[in-house]
């Protein structure tokens, strides 16, 4: 099995970045007005550290930092994805997409998880 050295890790990661952070609507033909508003709002949920944390993460399979995790999870579930599907959209040589898309949503049932231990709901018994 063939193993990334250290430029071409580094050079996927700056393309994804690119992709995820700085180039909305350009991996699709036709994006709509309101998918890729969509889009800046997430981006915009998200700090730009985490984003990047959660780019390595999906590549090179790392844990991610409960901050960034708390992050995620207050973005929401379709921001993360619509993002990822995103990122994934464009071509992406040597990375396997189905893995990064099972990694993404590893990443998300654990930051939501993490975030249900962090503050679980109170009970509406609780409230009176």
């Amino acid at each position: 099995m063939a193993r990334f050295t250290g430029y071409q890790t580094s050079a996927m990661l700056i393309f994804v970045i690119a992709t995820m952070m700085i180039l909305p609507g350009l991996a699709t033909l036709a994006p709509s007005p309101s998918n890729f508003m969509f889009l800046e709002e997430c981006k915009s949920k998200l700090h730009v550290g985490c984003g990047k944390e959660i780019v390595i993460t999906i590549i090179k399979g790392w844990s991610i930092s409960d901050r960034c995790c708390m992050e995620l999870v207050s973005m929401g579930q379709s921001c993360h994805f619509s993002l990822v599907n995103k990122a994934l959209s464009s071509p992406l040589p040597k990375l396997n997409k189905l893995d990064a898309l099972t990694k993404s949503a590893e990443i998300w049932n654990q930051c939501f998880e993490f975030s249900q231990f962090l503050s679980p709901a109170t009970s509406p018994s609780s409230e009176e």
